[in-house]
């Protein structure tokens, strides 16, 4: 059970980095324009997306055969690489903020891809808790 919890949390981490970090959305003058921002359009979103199938590939090769050794490596890149997508959305959302805050035509809210990578690190932090297979 353990070695599918790290497998999991790699794949909802990796996931996560398709999912929109943030959405805004602009009015000007009666027109509006929408838009997100993914984790893969930066680069510090291609490099979680890199630990999070490193993640995945390590609990593959642990799920199929392995002694439970790989284990705990697949769930910490599941969890550095949550950590820097929950990281760059918290930060984007605080930029886009302050420097709306002097206006009321910009508005940003959070996407999903935060919670969802929160998830995949709580899954795989949960790894080393659950009994050994």
């Amino acid at each position: 059970m353990s070695k599918v919890l790290a497998l999991g949390g790699g794949a909802l981490v990796g996931l996560a980095c398709f999912l929109p970090l943030l959405s805004l959305s602009v009015t000007i003058a009666g027109f509006t324009g929408n838009g997100n921002l993914h984790a893969t359009d930066l680069t510090a979103g291609k490099v979680a997306l890199v630990l999070a199938f490193l993640g995945v590939l390590l609990g593959v090769v642990d799920l199929r055969g392995g002694d439970g050794t790989l284990r705990r490596p697949a769930a910490a890149c599941a969890i550095v690489g949550a950590a820097i997508v929950v990281y760059k959305s918290w930060r984007l959302m605080s930029e886009v903020n302050a420097a709306a805050s002097t206006t009321n035509f910009v508005h940003v809210s959070m996407g999903l891809a935060m919670w969802v990578a929160l998830i995949g690190a709580g899954l795989a932090f949960a790894s080393d808790f659950v009994g050994r297979d």
